[in-house]
């Protein structure tokens, strides 16, 4: 069973993420200086007094003891693209339905990254404007997928939501979830960010 650490210290809300986890992790409370795991998951109150006006560094180091998932009750989307790439894993509102948390322990616990569409989408926008490595050949990723992979590949990429992938290609949402799982699987890669980069010649 995965560790689940829970850094708050508001009894309501370490309540609520108990009752999300439910029991499918051994959870243990902690503050900041929580045990170094690389495999356990560690969920935290931003507002934590032991969190604030941490510096990156901090962020970058802790992150190597665990799978962070940062919380916060006003979620910004320049902090979420701050706290990840400082190696956060996840990101998004304290308070979330209990279903959404469970949604989010899964998909990190999976070792995917977790943020919100709009936070997607500007992390997307952001790969896309790094210049291509010389000597990345992206058109290589490309031609490992059949041409429907690549059109939902694509599509995917420029952040745009299975709805609005299949409406632009005529296709159901299920039919771009398995293109999509195809694509991710033939490529090696975890989920739209690590896709954009490999199809963007950032990423092996």
């Amino acid at each position: 069973m995965k560790l689940l650490y829970l850094v708050t210290r508001d009894a309501g809300l370490e309540q609520h993420w108990r009752s999300a986890a439910g029991a499918a992790f051994e959870i243990r409370t902690a503050d900041s200086d929580w045990p170094a795991d690389s495999h356990a998951l560690v969920l935290l109150d931003l507002a934590h007094p032991d969190l604030l006006n941490r510096s990156e560094a901090w962020w970058q180091q802790r992150s190597l003891d665990g799978l962070l998932i940062a919380t916060n009750t006003l979620p910004d989307d320049a902090e979420g693209m701050r706290l990840l790439g400082s190696g956060v894993r996840g990101y998004c509102h304290a308070a979330a339905p209990a279903a959404l948390l469970q949604q989010v322990l899964n998909v990190v616990s999976a070792g995917e990254i977790w943020a919100g569409r709009t936070l997607v989408q500007h992390l997307l926008a952001t790969v896309r404007q790094i210049p291509v490595p010389a000597g990345a050949n992206p058109a290589g990723a490309l031609a490992k997928l059949s041409e429907r992979e690549q059109d939902v590949a694509r599509l995917a990429a420029q952040g745009a939501a299975n709805k609005e992938i299949a409406r632009q290609l005529g296709i159901t949402e299920r039919t771009v979830k398995a293109h999509l799982s195809a694509a991710f699987e033939k490529l090696g890669v975890a989920d739209r960010v690590q896709l954009t980069l490999k199809i963007n010649g950032l990423m092996p």
